[in-house]
């Protein structure tokens, strides 16, 4: 068959279209050869709009210039593209800008992650005192959150306490000399009544090293004795014991003013002396720590100007009761007071007494605690307290709680009544879903839940409140707020 002839003019025509179109093409192919300056390409964009991106600051001269941004603070072929590799590379910037973060390439103010250097150091890029921790993520100076960030071992209020003001206590170390100034294992007090007596007005702090040995209370059969001392012990991982001889482990009298935190403090004999710590004349906060298996009660506090405070702390297994606090201005919440009393105990739970509106008694858990015959879980003397969002639960056909404190939006059982608004009684202790085996947090995957979830008064919660035993926040005004010291998040 012949071929189909187009006109002269149509062939010309059709040609330069042709030769058009290869030439677009062509030139396609070779663009998509060679990277965008303008857009972000390859495996590591994420960009979904296709935003062209800022155009690369220019720079004169290759190496590090102070003039190109902080996070990429080497000039690279005339553009501000290249990572710092030392300090040298940050030379010449602002201070804030002068320590190079080798693993992101920036200059900036700090490189530790989440601690303080060593102090005075070439290396503490850190020297206020409440902001001498570099945070990890933004590499800038702050205040301490925990203990562990600080060199000395001690954040209080955001301040990392400088070595010189903190006493040391190690089980391998021994009472005598400058021991007291190292936090070696080998070195630090090794009683806590001589770490005591090295406190002085600018050295308050006392700082007892985890162990799973006791430490003694003191070196011979007697307590350790605070007396018009002020401090703050502080004692994650570690157990204070009396050794050899009858009574309190701790006594705090004389006026003094003692913080105890994450310390244990157990195993008192005599059931008539025998409490793990007792308070005369004297303040006591307690903030995460352990009262238990002492012989006599647990705290015990008494005394002209005394008062009690006591937080996120586990009062358990203590023969003569939980907490006997008498005339005493007390502050109890999120605490689980559990197994404390025994048959012929006056106290169950706790025995508190006070005079006016600065006592607080909420977010606790007091569950299976006895006392002798007539004695409640909870005996609350104070026609200024509102005690709310507690659990109460003890032994069947015993009173719950006695005084006359206004109890609210309190869950108790198994039997018995409490006066007051919006208390409930479960009469069926599963109910509660506790854990179990010790254990007295809500089961977070019982199915029910836990009767004691989104039962809680939460409106105007302040300070302790605020947070569980565990630190989970609370929301103030919220329906989801749980009874009791635990919140399930």
């Amino acid at each position: 068959m012949p071929g189909l002839t187009l006109p002269r003019r149509l062939r010309a025509a059709a040609l330069a279209s042709l030769s058009l179109a290869a030439l677009v093409s062509v030139s396609f192919v070779a663009a998509c050869g060679e990277q965008n300056p303008n857009f972000c390409e390859g495996a590591g964009c994420t960009e979904v709009d296709a935003a062209i991106d800022a155009a690369p600051i220019t720079c004169d001269t290759d190496g590090p210039d102070p003039t190109c941004p902080a996070g990429t603070p080497i000039c690279v072929s005339g553009e501000c593209t290249g990572m710092c590799a030392s300090d040298a590379d940050c030379v010449g910037r602002p201070v804030a800008e002068s320590i190079c973060h080798v693993p992101s390439g920036a200059c900036v103010t700090c490189d530790e992650n989440n601690t303080q250097a060593l102090p005075s150091s070439v290396e503490d890029d850190c020297p206020g005192a409440t902001t001498a921790v570099c945070d990890g993520t933004s590499h800038t100076c702050r205040a301490c959150t925990t203990h562990s960030e600080c060199f000395s071992g001690v954040c209080d209020a955001g301040r990392c306490a400088p070595p010189a003001e903190v006493i040391y206590m190690t089980t391998g170390g021994s009472d005598g000399g400058n021991n007291c100034d190292n936090p070696a294992p080998t070195m630090g007090c090794l009683t806590l009544n001589f770490a005591i007596s090295k406190l002085t007005a600018t050295r308050k702090y006392i700082q007892m090293a985890p162990s799973a040995t006791p430490y003694a209370a003191r070196n011979n059969t007697d307590r350790a004795d605070f007396n018009g001392d002020t401090a703050h012990v502080i004692g994650y991982g570690a157990e204070v014991r009396r050794i050899g001889a009858d009574g309190e482990v701790i006594e705090v009298r004389g006026g003094s003013n003692v913080l105890i935190e994450g310390l244990t403090v157990a195993n008192a004999t005599n059931p008539g002396s025998g409490a793990g710590i007792k308070v005369d004349a004297s303040r006591l906060e307690l903030f995460k720590a352990r009262i238990q298996n002492n012989a006599y009660v647990g705290i015990i506090a008494g005394g002209t100007n005394a008062s009690l405070r006591v937080t996120r702390t586990t009062i358990s297994g203590n023969d003569g009761g939980g907490i006997l606090a008498t005339n005493v201005p007390f502050v109890l919440v999120n605490n689980f007071l559990v197994n404390n009393g025994d048959a012929a105990s006056l106290v169950a739970g706790l025995s508190v007494s006070s005079a006016g509106a600065t006592s607080v008694l909420e977010f606790n858990t007091i569950v299976d605690n006895n006392g002798d015959v007539g004695i409640s879980d909870v005996n609350c003397t104070n026609s200024m307290v509102i005690a709310r969002n507690n659990i109460i639960n003890g032994i069947a056909t015993k009173p719950r709680v006695n005084g006359n404190c206004t109890h609210r939006n309190t869950l108790y059982g198994p039997d018995g009544t409490i006066a007051g608004t919006a208390n409930t009684l479960v009469a069926d202790r599963d109910m509660y879903r506790f854990i179990g085996s010790g254990n007295y947090h809500l089961d977070p995957a019982a199915n029910p839940a836990s009767v004691a979830v989104g039962a809680a008064d939460s409106t105007s919660l302040l300070g302790e409140a605020l947070f569980d035993f565990d630190s989970q926040a609370r929301v103030s005004g919220a329906a989801t707020v749980d009874v009791g010291a635990d919140e399930i998040p």
